[in-house]
């Protein structure tokens, strides 16, 4: 492979990208949905042979938090302040530029457009693609802190996309999501809490496997949960919903990253996920564990007892994958609920959440 590093030109500036690699890696912002390279996940040369011999264009799924933070060191020219998600987010495109990476926004700004209309998002967006056009030096030179601005041009033409269309996916994550909170706020026991949400979901729903495992952090006794869901017990209950709402936007990106990694040989793509949240890039890694370890992933007992003691762990563990064949047999019952209940169900949840205490 050493021959591969021809590729990189005498002007190619190798130490900043390799020393931009590796911060990436230390911040714990990336999560691929491939097995990594034995050389590591952002080695020059492996992602060279990637895309001139393989012929593998590689693409990153951002959240909005970084992909708002590109689109306003475009806009402003200047950093507003220097936190992990400003951090990931300058050094992410400064190597993704540097690497010919794709970086895929789309989802980001339909959770913006959810929040804040399709004239806010279709404007960020603007400013992202002015950001994405192609400046890797200058991406590299702040990111190297050479520079604290950065000229990138004018804004890029708007686009008319109705991103703030309701999302199938995520009106299902967001019923579950409904759901956990319901069970969050009706309080009891952790480990019966999780138990619950699998039978709700076998019995009157879909296994819907991100949103569980976000529950699986949420609910475990040892993980740092206390950001996931956001206002819950305000007393201000709309922004109890929006707290769900913004969680049900963190399943969908693990949703989507899943789905898009699963089309990696039919597009030649492999994707990579790309998040500064702790949690959501703890949550990433486990649509990719089996019930067994494998040579390339652990089982996800293993994942689950960060966050369970082990004896919980191994009883969650044993009970999602007696769900997952389930599903598999046929006998998923929530997946045949008459009609289209999905209005009606968040309806109800977003109900009962504004008013918890007082129903049963």
């Amino acid at each position: 492979m050493d021959s591969f590093i021809a590729v990189f030109d005498a002007n190619f500036p190798q130490a900043d990208v390799e020393e931009i690699g590796h911060r990436l890696l230390a911040l714990d912002c990336l999560v691929p949905g491939f097995v990594p390279p034995a050389a590591g996940l952002l080695d020059l040369r492996a992602l060279a042979y990637a895309e001139h011999v393989d012929e593998l264009d590689t693409v990153v799924l951002v959240d909005r938090n970084l992909a708002s933070r590109m689109a306003q060191l475009a806009s402003e020219g200047a950093l507003r302040k220097w936190d992990k998600p400003t951090e990931v987010a300058i050094n992410l495109m400064a190597f993704a530029q540097a690497m010919n990476f794709d970086i895929e926004p789309g989802l980001a700004f339909h959770e913006l457009a959810h929040r804040g209309g399709n004239g806010t998002a279709q404007k960020e967006l603007s400013w992202f693609r002015a950001a994405d056009r192609g400046a890797a030096t200058k991406w590299i030179d702040v990111a190297m802190r050479r520079t604290q601005t950065i000229n990138l041009g004018p804004v890029a033409t708007l686009e008319s996309h109705d991103m703030a269309a309701p999302l199938k996916r995520w009106n299902r994550n967001y019923i579950a999501m409904l759901k956990i909170a319901d069970l969050a706020l009706r309080g009891g026991r952790a480990l019966s809490s999780i138990l619950s949400l699998l039978d709700w979901m076998i019995d009157d729903f879909i296994l819907a496997g991100p949103a569980f495992m976000y529950a699986a952090r949420y609910f475990g006794p040892r993980a740092a949960s206390g950001k996931m869901l956001k206002s819950l017990w305000a007393p201000d209950r709309e922004k109890a919903i929006l707290g769900v709402r913004n969680a049900a936007w963190d399943v969908t990106y693990v949703s989507e990253f899943g789905r898009l990694s699963g089309l990696r040989d039919a597009k030649k793509r492999q994707y990579i996920f790309a998040t500064a949240d702790h949690a959501l890039w703890e949550i990433a890694v486990t649509p990719f564990c089996g019930p067994e370890p494998t040579e390339d992933f652990p089982a996800l007992v293993g994942k689950l007892e960060l966050w369970w003691p082990p004896q919980d762990a191994r009883k969650i563990h044993d009970r999602y994958f007696e769900c997952v064949e389930h599903v598999r047999g046929g006998r998923n019952r929530g997946a045949d609920l008459p009609g289209d209940p999905i209005g009606d169900m968040i309806a109800a949840g977003e109900a009962w959440l504004r008013n918890p205490l007082t129903k049963a």
